[in-house]
C-alpha cells in the first residue's frame, strides 16, 4: 500500500487501549466500501498486529500497519474474495475478525483452527441470521456470505470476572454488594 493510498483514509477509529476492538474492526472494516485507520493508545500501539491482519490479507483485505507492524492501521474497505484460510495461532478475536470480514465477500470463507477456539460469535451471527456451519470436528467453520443480518432481542448472562472488582471492594469494605 502506497502513501497516496494510505493518505486516503477518510475516518479515524481511536480503540484507546483495546485490543479486542482492533481486532474486530480490522475485519468490520475490510469488507467495508470506505476506507479507514486504527489508532491506539501508546500501549497498544507499542504490541504487534500482523496476527490478525495477515489471515484477513489471504482473501483479499488492504490493511497497512505502521513499518513495525503495529498500530495505526490504514484499512482500504472493498469487496473481499473467499478462501480457505488456516488460523496458525488460536485465537477467538483473530477468528471472529475473520468472520466479520467474511460476511461481506463474495464468496464462501473457510477457516481451520489449529485447536479450538471460544465460539460465541459463531452461536450469536447464527442467531441473527447469518449462515456459519462448523464441521464436527469443532476445527472448521464454513461462512457464506450475502445473508441479511436481522436484529434480535438478547439477553446476556452477567459475568463475575467484570463484578469481581466490586465484590472485593464491597468485601473490603465489610460489606456484600447486592448483584441481580
Amino acid at each position: 500500500m502506497d502513501a497516496k493510498l494510505a493518505a486516503a483514509a477518510v475516518g479515524v477509529n481511536a480503540v484507546g487501549n483495546s485490543g479486542t476492538t482492533n481486532r474486530l474492526l480490522l475485519g468490520i472494516l475490510a469488507g467495508s466500501s470506505f476506507a479507514s485507520q486504527l489508532i491506539g493508545d501508546a500501549s497498544l500501539s507499542k504490541r504487534p498486529m500482523k496476527r490478525g491482519s495477515q489471515p484477513l490479507a489471504k482473501f483479499g483485505a488492504e490493511i497497512a500497519l505502521s513499518p513495525a507492524g503495529t498500530l495505526p492501521a490504514t484499512v482500504i474497505g472493498q469487496k473481499l474474495h473467499g478462501a480457505e484460510i488456516q488460523l496458525e495461532v488460536a485465537s477467538a478475536q483473530v477468528k471472529s475478525a475473520a468472520i466479520f470480514a467474511a460476511l461481506e465477500a463474495g464468496s464462501p470463507l473457510t477457516i481451520i483452527e489449529k485447536l479450538p477456539t471460544r465460539n460465541h460469535t459463531e452461536i450469536m451471527l447464527r442467531q441473527f441470521g447469518a449462515d456459519i456451519t462448523t464441521e464436527a470436528d469443532n476445527l472448521t467453520i464454513h461462512v457464506q456470505p450475502g445473508q441479511e443480518l436481522l436484529g434480535q432481542e438478547v439477553e446476556v448472562p452477567g459475568d463475575m470476572s467484570s463484578a469481581a472488582f466490586w465484590l472485593t471492594a464491597g468485601r473490603l469494605r465489610k460489606s456484600w454488594p447486592r448483584m441481580s
